[in-house]
């Protein structure tokens, strides 16, 4: 009987949780604490930023799953011009529904009045029940929960999307049962230039509030020790000094990292070796600069105007070659040499190209890529260099 071949248990797909999670024990202690810590704790409002692929979406879905191993009940809420909607009408009545199962409505009910009489109310058909809003509909949710010792999770990617007046009233409501001791806790994602301009406005102050979590990139140990482990996951074996090359190449960015055991691992099918070797990975590594660019690269570059695109292909050009975790700073007037311009005329770009979370600004006077391999995409694919 032929043996069954080992699957690959590397993941490289957007906003799916990884087999072995790296990096974010701490962050995921936290949360844990914050919701058995009681309303008054700061972990039940996260706001977390981050790069494309920097786990965003993943570490929200190890939220939940925290949340609904403490008992707790998880709405998503989309960022759109009906999320509000949404919540009030499926997303918290299918809650409640899985909390009471299908009953009628009850239409004749008795409150007994203490010192008066007993008190008997008939529905009224032709009358109208009064039109539910956001802040009942968590409240009713929250009552039937808290008979549990348990609470909501709300939680929102791509905050940078939002609408800012649908974002006001969903702050609104979580604050308004936080003052009443709810148990209820609110975790929003998003890049970090977006999420900044769009705290700017009236009405996000609750959010602005929230605590701040910052993604960084994993370090080299932590990666190492992931790539160990879920190449063990699967089945195999990853060398030492192989599992050390591929924490090098994915430079501790989650999505890379679940990219390069992902190919690594491919070609160890393809050699038909039970060990991932450094040869191996070593094999790969130009595929992964590849797959970064068409994954994460390009759809970042989609409408990019040629304006900005300049700055992006200059600051190539100026890179010294190094690591990806430490693309060199080009000064912004350098840039504005390279391209025949004064420095201030780049500003409106530049402020165009932070926004897009392209580009951050590691000093004064200097930018950065923020993305890994962004310089060696430019540099590989002429199509998009200004004309």
């Amino acid at each position: 009987m032929a043996t069954q071949p080992a699957r690959n248990p590397f993941r490289p797909t957007f906003g799916v949780s990884p087999t072995i999670l790296a990096g974010r024990d701490s962050l995921l202690h936290s949360f844990r604490l914050g919701l058995a810590e009681g309303p008054g704790s700061p972990f039940r409002a996260l706001l977390i930023s981050g790069s494309r692929g920097m786990g965003k979406t993943v570490l929200l879905n190890e939220f939940e799953d925290a949340a609904a191993g403490q008992g707790w009940i998880t709405l998503r809420a989309y960022p759109d011009d009906s999320m509000v909607r949404t919540l009030v009408d499926s997303a918290i009545p299918e809650a409640l529904q899985s909390l009471d199962g299908p009953q009628s409505k009850r239409m004749l009910s008795s409150v007994a009045i203490p010192g008066i009489a007993t008190v008997t109310a008939i529905a009224d058909p032709s009358k109208k029940d009064p039109i539910p809003t956001l802040v009942s509909r968590l409240r009713e949710l929250a009552t039937k929960l808290r008979n549990n010792g348990t609470g909501i999770l709300i939680t929102l990617d791509e905050l940078q999307s939002a609408d800012v007046s649908q974002l006001h009233i969903l702050a609104t409501a979580v604050q308004d049962l936080l003052r009443d001791d709810f148990d209820i806790a609110l975790v929003a994602a998003g890049l970090p230039e977006g999420i900044d301009r769009l705290l700017q406005h009236e009405g996000t102050t609750f959010i602005r509030r929230a605590e701040r979590i910052t993604l960084t990139p994993v370090s080299i140990t932590d990666s190492v020790q992931m790539f160990t482990d879920t190449t063990a996951e699967g089945g195999k074996q990853m060398d030492p000094e192989a599992a050390k090359i591929a924490a090098h190449i994915s430079v501790g960015y989650p999505y890379l990292m679940q990219l390069t055991g992902s190919l690594a691992w491919a070609q160890s099918a393809l050699d038909n070796t039970d060990t991932i070797t450094t040869t191996q990975v070593n094999h790969v590594r130009d595929e992964v600069i590849r797959r970064m660019g068409m994954q994460v690269h390009e759809p970042s570059l989609h409408q990019v105007p040629d304006g900005e695109l300049t700055i992006l292909y200059a600051m190539a050009q100026l890179s010294e070659q190094g690591s990806a975790m430490q693309d060199p700073m080009v000064s912004t007037g350098d840039i504005a040499q390279l391209m025949n311009v004064k420095p201030n005329a780049l500003s409106m770009q530049r402020k165009q190209l932070l926004t897009r979370g392209l580009v951050e600004v590691p000093k004064y006077g200097y930018l950065s890529f923020t993305l890994p391999y962004m310089r060696e995409h430019l540099l590989n694919n002429p199509q998009h260099r200004p004309i």
